[in-house]
């Protein structure tokens, strides 16, 4: 967990993203980056992902925004 958030925040500065991390008894461990409503590409979703091991969702979640910075930014 400590990686992801680590990473997160050294990456989200002027992005305009939002960051949601949810867990409850009766659902998995979510993790969900999009858009602000208020930037351009408002409601727009960069990432999905839903575990019920918190330590693979936090490990995924970090692959998968190195993905998507790679494939859509250029690199992170």
């Amino acid at each position: 967990m400590n990686d992801f958030l680590m990473f997160y925040d050294k990456i989200k500065h002027g992005r305009g993203w939002a960051l949601e991390i949810y867990h409850s008894s009766i659902m998995d461990w979510c993790i969900t980056i999009g858009y602000k409503v208020t930037h351009v590409k408002h409601g727009d979703t960069i990432l999905h992902i839903q575990s019920c091991d918190m330590e693979l969702c936090f490990a995924m979640a970090q692959v998968e925004l190195k993905k998507w910075l790679s494939e859509n930014e250029g690199g992170y």
